[in-house]
């Protein structure tokens, strides 16, 4: 979940970019410039949810026939970047047994309820003010008069113009302006606009560019209306000194709603931007940030989505559900654990049990003829090895093109009982046998790879100068302790070393090969073997 949230971040930070130079060629043209906020607010909802999740259906002229067929939208992007490449899920907060990705689910509904409930309560704030305005009509609009709120428009469903008392006193032209000024917020449906853009809000509050572009629609909006006024024949300069007027009158100002007084420099803002005139090179320059626009759009739809498989590795087309249930089944690894293959939303889920590198489930995505790509890991890959008829045989899984896992095709009946010597493993809570000559041998920390798996002894020679670091810090062995058999099957032992301890979890073979051995402290991070 936090590998997504920044995701999202850099995808609203492009489409932020885009509605910036799209504001700009709008301002150039004439045009409205809110839109392009009221598009980019809603691109960084939609597209970090839609370029994760979603998929395409393909027509059969496309789909090769193949009526199952659909684009994988996260398939399509090209963009990856290290942000988008971390993988918390499993990362534990300090001290709280639950992880980061949980914790940020708890803030992120936790923030949504609490804006939800303050606009809520907002809302009930103004309905009981409004009860004490009392109802005129002014120059022929009807109009709600207060102490000192306004001139503004309240309301969502029913929107009404507010007026201070002290707009009373001003000149008949200056109120006509104030006046027109709201009603043009009423036209454009300003207030609908406004709401919208709080429920999107809501439902992503931490994401600090979308704030900033919702500052920027309050901004456009406003300068929009401006414009819509001037449109109507108002004269610059008196409507100018209105805007100076109103904003000097100490109005209380009711946030989030559509206002004629703002801040003194937003003010001084809307006035140059009222009074100046179109420059020399205001066409080229308005194609310019509309190809610029257009362009960070693209970046944003093209940012990869965390865990997305590599483009180039990536078939563009899903397979129908016959064709995947010929991966689907058992495959054995040891007596104790298994690899269970099934189907699920257009690819083959994997679930590994009595495996400590893999506690959950993953997802493979088809790359060729049997072959498929771990979605969030380049490095592995998955190939199945098939008899006469198509159906999986073997599953072979490589890492960085070396062969890591081969195994063989298992029958329901043999799952089944590998499971329950699993769970008749972990109630037992006995250690293998020879587990603790096999911890001896994995403590003496030895160059060669004699006594272990083929696979324990080569990962180990790869981390070798990190695993050689860590023990120097930690320093020597002082005692051990069983301590049980844990979730995955896997023997525990406490090791207590003269600068710190360790936790070292392990797996032996019938003929008391070390099979695996994982080793956790926290002077070595990550678990190493």
């Amino acid at each position: 979940m936090i590998a997504w949230m920044l995701y999202a971040v850099l995808v609203a930070l492009a489409l932020t970019a885009a509605a910036f130079m799209a504001e700009r060629a709008a301002k150039g043209r004439g045009a409205p410039t809110r839109w392009p906020w009221v598009a980019s607010m809603l691109g960084s909802l939609a597209v970090p949810i839609l370029a994760a999740c979603a998929s395409i259906r393909l027509p059969d002229s496309l789909a090769g026939g193949n009526a199952a067929a659909s684009l994988v939208l996260s398939g399509a992007t090209s963009i990856r970047t290290p942000l988008t490449q971390i993988h918390l899920d499993d990362v534990p907060v300090y001290g709280v047994s639950v992880s980061a990705d949980a914790v940020a689910v708890v803030l992120w509904v936790s923030a949504s309820a609490l804006m939800m409930v303050t606009l809520s309560l907002g809302a009930v704030w103004v309905l009981r003010r409004k009860r004490g305005w009392r109802q005129e009509t002014l120059y022929g609009e009807q109009v709600c008069i207060a102490p000192h709120t306004g001139p503004a428009v309240v309301g969502l469903i029913r929107p009404q113009i507010v007026v201070p008392e002290w707009l009373l006193q001003m000149s008949r032209e200056q109120q006509g302006y104030a006046l027109a000024h709201e009603r043009s917020h009423l036209d454009a449906r300003d207030p609908s606009v406004i709401g919208v853009a709080l429920g999107l809000l809501a439902l992503m509050p931490w994401n600090v560019l979308l704030w900033w572009q919702f500052h920027r629609l309050r901004r456009a909006i406003e300068m929009d209306c401006d414009a819509r006024v001037l449109q109507c024949g108002c004269d610059v300069s008196a409507y100018c000194e209105t805007l100076l007027y109103v904003g000097q009158k100490k109005s209380s100002h009711i946030p989030l709603l559509p206002a004629m007084s703002d801040s003194v420099s937003f003010l001084e803002l809307r006035i140059r931007q009222m009074l100046r005139k179109p420059g020399k090179w205001v066409r080229a320059s308005t194609v310019l940030f509309l190809c610029l626009s257009i362009g960070m759009a693209v970046v944003a739809a093209q940012v990869a989505p965390p865990a997305a498989i590599r483009p180039g590795m990536r078939s563009s087309v899903t397979p129908g559900p016959e064709a995947l249930d010929r991966y689907t089944g058992f495959f054995q690894i040891s007596p104790i654990s298994l690899i269970e293959v099934t189907r699920a939303d257009g690819s083959l889920s994997v679930s590994i049990s009595g495996q400590m590198a893999a506690p959950r489930p993953f997802h493979l995505v088809l790359v060729g003829n049997d072959r498929f790509a771990v979605q969030g890991n380049d490095a592995l890959a998955v190939r199945f090895v098939t008899d006469a008829s198509g159906r999986a045989v073997r599953l072979v899984a490589t890492q960085a093109g070396r062969v890591v896992l081969d195994r063989p095709r298992i029958d329901e009946a043999t799952a089944q009982r590998i499971k329950n010597a699993l769970a008749v493993r972990i109630k037992a809570q006995k250690p293998f046998p020879g587990s603790e000559k096999a911890l001896r041998l994995f403590l003496s920390d030895p160059d060669s790879g004699a006594g272990m798996s083929p696979e324990l002894a080569w990962q180990r020679q790869q981390q070798k100068a990190a695993r050689e670091d860590y023990l120097a810090r930690i320093g020597p062995v002082q005692s051990y302790a069983f301590t049980g058999v844990n979730a995955f099957g896997s023997d525990t032992y406490l090791v207590k070393r003269r600068n710190g301890e360790e936790t070292i979890m392990l797996v032996v073979d019938a003929d008391g090969t070390l099979a695996n051995a994982v080793r956790y402290s926290p002077m070595a991070s990550p678990p190493d073997v």
